[in-house]
């Protein structure tokens, strides 16, 4: 069933705003399209703080999952995701963490500096022989910020790392940001794979892989339907599929965006002499958009009108519940003569906004989440009071 259809002709759904609703066959589509579309020499890796609750409908799927807190490898282990999908990376792990990563047997633990070397190594000491088991592991290159190592830390970790025979070199990890244009990710890949041979020959090592985040964009400010917009993929597929290496591709908000909505309620309608208002039981709180862009420019939003006879379009600014100038969702947005009890749906929410809302602020419940399935229906959370994380016992 197409999930606005749903919305709308689900009543009892309506009456639970604020809500995301994630859409389980839609994900689906989308990874299985993205995996047809890169080349042969590369493999789709999800980060998962772009969403956690896609976990479940994508972990049968053919990918990895980019876990970055010992918080995210929990829900890995909630939600029994097989290890040998995970990439543990994180710019801040502990000796416990890398501990509990390697009892874990993730397939890949990421140093991002020669203390995480140190850490894993000091795993190895004290482990048993005959309890060690072979690690994959991959070395952060940095790009010039405070993620990952300098070319002569990682020949360091690489020189500790030869006397360790059940360590696995898998490659090199780089990351420079997202929604990036293809002419940049074009002179990274050209960088890193030069990199990358330059190394092997200077230390005497080898290995296959890149693991990298080319940081597709996604555009939601825009008419078109980007769920099936691949045109950035499909030309970046052509920049390495003659590469020597192999490339883990990590994806996030290229991955998820398409699979979200986000259902709030017009509490309020108010006219002075800037304008008209429309006062919603969500806002910035709950939405977040690359680039903190919010309120600038008009993302694709459906109204569910209390009111069907109402038919005189006018402008608004739609403003969240919080007490700040700042919660403007929307400066303009033209609707039927809004209404209180009117419903306004935003598409393409399934990235980021789950997991970066300020949800903290003023002490609004956190929203509920439901997610579909064909024609299923299912709340997998309810919603959660904050005022209690923002009170004392």
């Amino acid at each position: 069933m197409d999930k606005l259809e749903l919305i709308k002709n689900n009543a009892n759904l309506q009456e639970q705003t604020p809500f995301y609703l994630f859409d389980y066959d839609e994900i689906n589509r989308r990874v299985s399209s993205i995996n047809q579309l890169l080349s042969k020499n590369a493999k789709l890796c999800y980060a998962i703080k772009a969403n956690p609750f896609l976990i479940p409908a994508l972990q049968n799927q053919d990918l990895l999952f980019e876990v970055c807190s010992p918080g995210e490898l929990s829900i890995c282990e909630k939600y029994q995701l097989a290890s040998s999908k995970i990439v543990f990376s994180g710019v801040c792990k502990t000796f416990e963490d890398i501990k509990r990563a390697y009892n874990l047997c993730v397939k890949t633990i990421t140093l991002e500096s020669e203390l995480h070397c140190d850490y894993l190594l000091q795993v190895l000491d004290s482990t048993a022989k005959e309890n060690q088991h072979p690690q994959e592991i991959i070395l952060r290159l940095s790009s010039g910020n405070q993620f990952g190592m300098s070319e002569g830390d990682i020949k360091k970790c690489i020189e500790k790392l030869k006397a360790y025979p059940s360590l696995k070199i898998r490659g090199i990890h780089y990351f420079t940001g997202t929604q990036k244009k293809l002419n940049k990710i074009a002179e990274e890949i050209s960088f890193i794979c030069d990199f990358c041979d330059r190394l092997q020959k200077e230390t005497s090592i080898t290995f296959t892989d890149i693991e990298y985040g080319p940081g597709l964009s996604f555009n939601y400010f825009t008419t078109s339907d980007e769920a099936n917009n691949f045109t950035e993929l499909e030309q970046f597929s052509k920049l390495i599929e003659n590469s020597n290496y192999n490339f883990v591709i990590e994806l996030g908000r290229y991955v998820a965006s398409s699979c979200g909505y986000y259902v709030t309620k017009i509490m309020d309608v108010k006219t002075n002499s800037t304008g008209n208002y429309c006062i919603i039981d969500g806002g910035i709180n709950h939405i977040n958009y690359y680039g903190q862009m919010m309120g600038m420019k008009l993302p694709p939003v459906e109204q569910i009108q209390s009111n069907p006879n109402a038919f005189e379009e006018k402008k608004y600014s739609i403003c969240g519940s919080l007490c700040t100038t700042a919660d403007v969702v929307l400066r303009e947005l033209h609707l039927k003569d809004a209404q209180p009890g009117d419903l306004l749906i935003f598409k393409n929410i399934g990235a980021y906004s789950i997991t970066e809302g300020i949800y903290l602020f003023l002490s609004h419940p956190l929203p509920k989440v439901f997610v579909s399935k064909g024609d299923l229906l299912k709340c997998v959370r309810n919603s959660i009071e904050s005022y209690n994380i923002n009170s004392m016992d």
